[in-house]
């Protein structure tokens, strides 16, 4: 080439060159652009699925079958607006910040579940002290649930309470200003590892000195003087014994917080001032430090309402129940009474004389003998208590007869039809016969009885020894693991997770380990005692009262805790642990309603329809809102990014098969055959492992077509629609759902929609069985609720047929395999396809069990003919 043609053509040969250099830039853009933003779309699909899998089984606690408290509560709603946050900000990456309008309705709705979740109660301001006729269950802010329950009693009903007054949780208040306490119970208990028992016992230690030496303001404490000398003066004794008796906010509210607190008895007046200090300085215990964190209160809400009340010059004292726990659909009132004060028969201490009452008009009266009890706990003259023998003149005879009997049944039932539940009730009887109450409280109800064999009513396990077989039920349920022997509180400090509590005496103190305990057996324990209060809030199954527990146990041993029929065996026996638990948490339950409400700012759906105008942003009313609308939009978001992209034409194509279903294909590079032109592609034209395996469910039998409802002109008009391959996903036919495919070589993300019908499946199926997995989706449907969960029941015995790991949360089913070969996943695979074929409409027609039974036999008949179901990793 000459000089003049080189001079004429190299100014083409630098601008051709440019071009390149910046055609193959932006390529190399496009391609990183495509990978982040695709990125975010994966993200907003997990994201997605996580946030619904924790709002239905936040449905399914509100169902009212489970036992859950506000830290649930908390923890579970704080879930759904991180995983709501995430799709939003994903969703924006994806779209280019299209849709930044989701900020709003996002950032409203999680405002209205923070502020109602994180509502302070205000303690109002008050007298430094009420006494027991100027108040009722209203006052529970002033005087706490127990004082305020017991208040309530008297004034409402005109049942008999000893004469008393409250101290103020407005007087607790001003106790703890006063001597700049505040401060320091945060910093203690704000990061407070409370599983940690000695980082727990160190920071209650310091609070309950500061508060045993803290000074009582001078106002304070002429009114608590004031307040016991009008109870004297209405006595008629001006040396008046009193009991000092905790009344937090809380309590027997929001939880029981059985035993947590001090009660002090047969108080002195010279003692009245420091008890009051000492009973307040009880809520920093150790257990009800735990308990406390443990359920979800917020620690600036502790404040402690302190009743003292009139010492009864007992006779005998005790427990009553309303109900059964075990049997709550009876009529049957429960009572345990012990000879002297109350607080051994709480406590567990000894044998209580216990007795079963059931009918209304002529009362059954069943007495069970637990055992002798040869001492009891008497008040003395000077103050406090001292333990002494029984009389030899009462000693082995019945603490009560059957006028007493009838009286504390009277008394029962008219507080459970008053506060409108079973209750759980204290009680004293006095030198003269005269019955008190000392306190009620809602009553958790346990476990229903599990059916057995009604000529034995127990059951035998054969090939296990027996270890024990005596002993009373105080929560239902089973549970195995090691034997941890407690003697006392210095022993739980390092009380393994799993373990059996055995114990001697149901004291309180061991309900800090409740949570890491599969069960509890002790020797001596009444199942109206506080440990088993707690033990049902925790559904720990518990055998007490089985006499020698801990002689016949050894630490370490392997045990099965059958609280169903009150054995032990030696062992793990499997056959006992498949037992299903079923707690019927009561309807009033305060974290319940609480759930529900933070519930209707989550799960309403108000955006169904996109073809609607106010599919929209601006239309979200709650996060589950803005997760319907972020996943349908993210799909045409992938559309558009591949539109704007330079591969677009390769990456956004119809599949053209012979299925009743539209299919449109993203392919991320290497999921189609290379040299497949233009805007469809044929199923032959895909080489994705996971999508064929898929496909070949889908298409090894044919479809039956719809089961035989009145859809005729429906099915029709959707038939038509998905058959027709010239429909564009910008063509707007009202039948034509559309489904999307994201593929690559070894991956597939299939998001089928039919009508009300959403399922998604998505796999990775490659070389590394580490990084294999196969997840499905599924869930909705046109009919009912009813069978659309025997729908979603019916799907997930399949599923668990080939190994799938289910959970089903009302009409929401989730399964998962991990960890596999790819051949073994490839046969799930092909499960997964014929499934999402061949289970279409057809809830309509799962109208009883019958019908699901009939469909799974025909089904997995279909399945094993095309599976080879002996594949294995």
């Amino acid at each position: 080439m000459s000089l003049l043609n080189l001079k004429v053509f190299r100014p083409l040969f630098e601008f051709f060159s440019k071009k390149r250099q910046q055609k193959a830039l932006r390529d190399e853009d496009d391609k990183a652009l495509f990978v982040d933003r695709y990125k975010a779309f994966r993200e907003v699909l997990k994201n997605n699925n996580e946030v619904l899998m924790t709002m239905a089984d936040m449905q399914e606690k509100a169902t009212g079958d489970f036992v859950f408290d506000r830290a649930y509560i908390l923890s579970s709603s704080e879930a759904v607006a991180d995983g709501v946050k995430k799709i939003i900000d994903n969703l924006n990456i994806l779209a280019n910040n299209k849709y930044t309008g989701l900020v709003t309705p996002y950032q409203k709705a999680d405002k209205a579940i923070q502020s109602h979740l994180s509502a302070r109660i205000s303690i109002p301001k008050a007298d430094y002290v009420l006494p027991f006729h100027a108040f009722g269950k209203e006052a529970i802010l002033s005087a706490g649930g127990k004082i305020a329950n017991v208040a309530e009693l008297a004034n409402a009903l005109g049942l008999r309470v000893p004469h008393g007054f409250v101290i103020t949780t407005h007087a607790y208040q001003t106790f703890i200003q006063h001597n700049q306490i505040q401060g320091v119970i945060d910093n203690k208990t704000r990061n407070l590892n409370i599983r940690n028992y000695d980082e727990l016992a160190a920071a209650s230690r310091e609070i309950i000195e500061l508060v045993r030496n803290g000074e009582i303001p001078r106002d304070l404490e002429q009114a608590i003087l004031a307040g016991y000398k009008s109870v004297c003066e209405e006595v008629g004794n001006e040396n008046l014994k009193v009991s000092v008796r905790s009344s937090a906010v809380h309590e027997d509210v929001m939880a029981s917080f059985a035993g947590q607190y001090e009660t002090a008895l047969n108080v002195a007046p010279e003692e009245l001032l420091a008890q009051y200090k000492n009973v307040m300085s009880s809520q920093f215990t150790p257990r009800a430090l735990f308990y406390y964190k443990d359920k979800g209160f917020y620690v600036d809400e502790m404040a402690m309402a302190v009743g003292i009340l009139a010492m009864i010059d007992v006779k005998t004292s005790g427990i009553m129940y309303s109900r059964d726990p075990d049997k709550p659909e009876d009529d049957t009132i429960l009572i345990n009474a012990v000879w002297g004060l109350g607080s051994y028969a709480v406590g567990g201490k000894v044998p209580t004389d216990n007795y079963r009452v059931s009918g209304d008009g002529k009362q059954e009266i069943t007495r069970e003998e637990t055992g002798c009890q040869e001492v009891m706990q008497i008040g003395q003259p000077e103050g406090g208590s001292r333990e002494v023998a029984v009389p030899e003149e009462i000693l082995g005879k019945q603490c009560l007869g059957s006028k007493a009997i009838s009286e504390l049944v009277s008394f029962a039932r008219k507080a459970e039809a008053h506060f409108g539940q079973s209750q759980d009730m204290e009680w004293a009887i006095d030198q003269q016969d005269e019955l008190y109450l000392l306190q009620s409280r809602p009553l958790r109800i346990g476990l229903p009885r599990i059916p057995s064999d009604e000529t034995t009513g127990s059951r035998l396990v054969k090939g296990y020894k027996l270890l024990l077989d005596k002993g009373v039920i105080a929560c239902r349920g089973t549970g195995a693991g090691p034997v941890r022997i407690v003697n006392s509180e210095k022993d739980l400090a390092d009380f393994p997770e799993g373990a059996v509590l055995v114990i001697r005496h149901t004291h309180p103190e061991f309900a800090v380990v409740l949570a890491k305990a599969a069960a509890v057996i002790s020797d001596i324990g009444a199942v109206l005692g506080h440990l088993a209060t707690v033990a049902r809030e925790y559904n720990v199954p518990a055998v007490f009262n089985t006499k020698n527990a801990t002689s016949l146990l050894t630490d370490g041993m392997q045990v099965t805790v059958d609280a169903v029929y009150a054995n032990v065996y030696e062992g793990v026996v499997e056959e006992i642990l498949k037992e299903k638990r079923r707690d019927n948490t009561l309807e009033l339950s305060p974290a319940l309603g609480q759930l529900r409400e933070v519930l209707q700012m989550i799960t309403p759906l108000n955006l169904t329809d996109p073809s609607d105008p106010g599919f929209r942003p601006s239309g979200c009313k709650t996060l589950h809102d803005i997760t319907r609308f972020a996943h349908e939009v993210s799909m045409h978001a992938m559309f558009d990014l591949s539109k704007e992209s330079h591969f677009a034409e390769k990456s956004t194509k119809q599949l053209v098969c012979e299925v009743p279903m539209q299919w449109w294909i993203i392919n991320l590079g290497d999921g189609i055959k290379e040299g497949v032109k233009g805007k469809k592609v044929k199923i032959e034209d895909i080489v994705s492992m996971p999508m064929l395996a898929v496909w070949e469910g889908m298409t090894a039998l044919p479809w039956k077509g719809p089961p035989p409802v009145d859809t005729k002109g429906f099915l029709s008009v959707m038939f038509g629609a998905t058959m027709d391959p010239s429909i564009d996903p910008s063509v707007g036919k009202r039948f034509a759902d559309k489904n999307y495919i994201i593929l690559s070589k070894y991956f597939c993300n299939l998001n089928s929609r039919l009508g009300f019908h959403f399922s998604t499946t998505e796999a990775y199926v490659g070389e590394n069985p580490n990084e294999n997995y196969v997840s499905f989706v599924f869930k909705g449907g046109a009919a009912d609720v009813d069978r659309r969960c025997r729908r979603v029941q019916f799907v997930g015995k399949l599923l668990r047929r080939f190994d799938f790991r289910v959970e089903i949360k009302d009409d929401a089913l989730f399964a998962r395999l991990g960890g596999h070969e790819k051949d073994y996943l490839r046969e799930r695979l092909k499960v997964l396809g014929h499934i999402m074929t061949h289970t279409r409409q057809l809830d309509m027609v799962m109208y009883n069990d019958a019908m699901v039974n009939w469909y799974y036999k025909d089904m997995l008949k279909g399945i094993e003919s095309f599976v080879n179901i002996g594949t294995s990793h």
